[in-house]
Parts: C-alpha cells; structure tokens; sequence
C-alpha cells in the first residue's frame, strides 16, 4: 500500500538529488551559515566568512608563535534560487521512487544546474591568473596551471579542473595518443572525457562555463601615480572599456613567491571586478590587491608612474573559459530562510553546506499540493592566487 508523501520525504529527497548534481560548488569552500538561524535571512543581508589561516614560517632557533589572526570576509546573500513543484493528492499516493523519477528529479537537476552557473558566474571573472595562448587546449597550457598553482602554494591535493564541452572533447582528441596508462586511455575511449587524476587534475566538464567578452581597451593605458596599492589603481592615457574579468599586468611589477617574497619571474596578473567604461582617466577596482610590502606581499614592487598596463586578449574578442583550481579558491555559502506560519509543512535542511527551504501548502479549490524549494546564496574568492584561468578563444 503507498504511503502519504510529506513535506520531509520530499524536501530529502529533493535535497540528495541536488547534491549529487552540483558539479563546481562541492569542490570549494562550502558553508552553511546559523548566523541567522532561527530568523532566517532575506536577499541583501550580509555574513561573515572566515579565510583559512596561513602560518607565520619561523628562521632560527628562537620560537615565533603565529598569531592567530582570524580573517573575515564580508559575504552579501544578494540571490535567492529556487524551484516549484506541484502535485494532486493522487499523485503523492504514489510510492516514493515514482514520485522521485516524475516530480523531484528532473527538478533537482535543473536547480541544482542553475546554482552551479550562479556560482561560477560570481567566482570566475574574479580569477586574476590566465595561462596560455589563448588557442586550443594543449597538455602544456594544462601543465602551465599546474606550475601556476604550484608557484602560489596551492594544495595539491583534490585539484580540478572544470572546462566546456568543447575544450573536453580537444582534449581527448589531442591527449589521447600521449599518456602511457591504458587504463586511462581507455577511460577516454569509452566515456568520451578526460579521466580523474590527470595531469595533476581531477576533470569535470560543464556547460555552464560562461565566455567572457573582452572590452575595447587599446594599449594606451598606463599607470597615474607611482607608489599605488590595495583593490584600486589609477590610471590615464587609454580609450576603450575595460571589461569585468579583463586581465592585465603592468610592466615592471612582478608576481612573488606566498613564502620567499623572491620574484617569481612573470608579470602579476590581475583582474577588473567592475566594467570600467568611461575609458581614459581613472580608477579600475582590481583583484588581487596591490601589497607590495609585509607578510602579504604579492608583488615585487608598486608601479611606478606611467608604466604601462597591458590587457590580455584583442579588442572584443570572445573567450571561453576553463578554470584549474584548489578548494579554497572560492566560497559559497548558504543560510536558514523565513519561515512562513500556518502552512502545511515548512522547514529547512542541510547537506554538504547547502542549506534548503522548503514550503508545502494546499489549494483546496484544485486539490493541488504545492511546494516550493529555496536557497539564499553568497559566492566570492578566498584566495584568487588558487585559480587559474585557461582562456580560448572562440573562432
């Protein structure tokens, strides 16, 4: 006999499904905030997420504790994402499985998509760092990231890297004939895509790598003020926008190594967080900051006056995007929600840091049972330094 499907057994069940769908945000830094436990936040509200610490490396014999020094950042829920499902009292006799393979799993894949695109869609413009030519995937641009990340301290272990479709399939085609290992071979063969733990990247493919249209900034631009630091820099010289998710280096400032503050030998990269379309004179938000000195040092030295920023790629130029990271290159984060009173069933759950509302109420007039299913969601950067971007360029 069935059994009566309750708001529970279905908020579950639709919570299990969105997780194993998810393919970017299990592989950051997830977290569900109980800031507003109880009360539930709104879009707009804002949370505090807390940056992994970093240790203070001791030289000699005398200890040098490392302070702790917890860093926050400031996180907006500035999105609200959700799915709606309903059902007659016939339909929710029916036995679980079938209701799970009618009415909650096409459901659960398709939010849990639209989350991940939310979320790389934040995340990715802000990645600073790009390696390669911009043409076609090669095993040496792949290498590259690697060598990036390795440069910049990034954990080895669980190492992703998330690409389109069609980067997916040039590099089967291309790396196929290169690797020794016949098990992976065969793991491309006969799945069509690249396997896990593959130059030095676990490889996930995704159709929602967004492409990035690069502004019309010609090479004009230079640097107004020598001595300048932090998520800004002021600038002349140019015409043409500057695009979110642009990047550029600036002669003569140079990337350093997190530990030796020893010059890395490559210019630092860095990335507009706001479209700058005045063109000309003024000030571009930037990510990373400029710290030249201290503990956080990142570059060699400031810029000094009227040297010259160079913007990557060719004016309007269209770029797909490949992302090469370690788990806390970004964060999402999730919260409770309102909850409403006299409803059928309300309540919140949470899995893997995603934290899900649901809402189950009657319509008497069409015997419908309606339930809705929400998220209120953040994401950002950490550690930009912990991604690597591999752009190529759409023909």
């Amino acid at each position: 006999m069935a059994t009566f499907l309750t708001g529970d057994v279905i908020a579950d069940r639709m919570l299990a499904h969105l997780t194993d769908e998810v393919t970017f945000i299990p592989r950051i830094n997830s977290q569900y905030s109980s800031e507003f436990a109880g009360k539930g936040a709104r879009v707009g509200s804002s949370v505090r997420v807390r940056k992994p610490q970093r240790a203070k490396i001791r030289y000699g014999r005398i200890m040098d504790e490392t302070p702790i020094n917890d860093q926050y950042i400031n996180v907006n829920l500035d999105d609200q994402i959700g799915v709606d499902v309903g059902a007659n009292s016939a339909d929710l006799a029916l036995n679980i499985d079938d209701f799970d393979a009618q009415y909650i799993k096409p459901f659960a894949r398709d939010l849990a998509v639209a989350i991940d695109a939310w979320a790389i869609r934040k995340v990715l413009p802000q990645v600073p760092e790009t390696v390669g030519d911009l043409g076609a995937i090669t095993m040496d641009k792949v290498l590259q990231a690697g060598e990036r990340l390795d440069y910049n301290l990034a954990p080895k272990a669980d190492r992703t890297l998330l690409v389109t479709p069609g980067t997916q399939r040039q590099a089967v085609t291309a790396f196929s004939g290169l690797f020794n290992n016949q098990a992976t071979i065969g793991k491309q063969y006969t799945r069509g895509r690249m396997a896990n733990d593959t130059l030095g990247f676990d490889w996930y493919s995704s159709t929602m790598m967004p492409t990035l249209t690069r502004g019309t900034a010609n090479g004009g631009y230079l640097v107004n003020g020598a001595n300048q630091g932090g998520s800004s820099l002021i600038v002349d010289g140019g015409t043409g926008t500057i695009k979110k998710g642009d990047t550029f280096t600036i002669a003569g400032v140079f990337a350093v190594h997190p530990q030796t503050k020893e010059s890395l030998g490559y210019l630092r990269e860095f990335t507009v967080t706001t479209d700058y379309t005045p063109g000309g004179a003024g000030t571009l938000q930037i990510t990373p900051e400029l710290i030249p000195t201290g503990t956080e040092q990142n570059v060699t030295a400031a810029p000094a006056d009227n040297v010259a920023l160079t913007v990557e790629g060719t004016s309007g130029g269209i770029y797909e995007q490949n992302l090469a990271f370690a788990r806390d290159l970004a964060y999402f984060v999730t919260a409770d929600m309102p909850l409403p009173k006299n409803m059928e069933a309300a309540g919140q759950r949470t899995l893997d840091g995603i934290r899900l509302r649901y809402i189950q109420g009657y319509d008497i007039t069409n015997d419908r049972w309606q339930s809705r299913f929400d998220i209120i969601a953040g994401a950002g950067i950490l550690y930009p330094e912990y991604g690597v971007r591999l752009p190529i360029a759409r023909t």
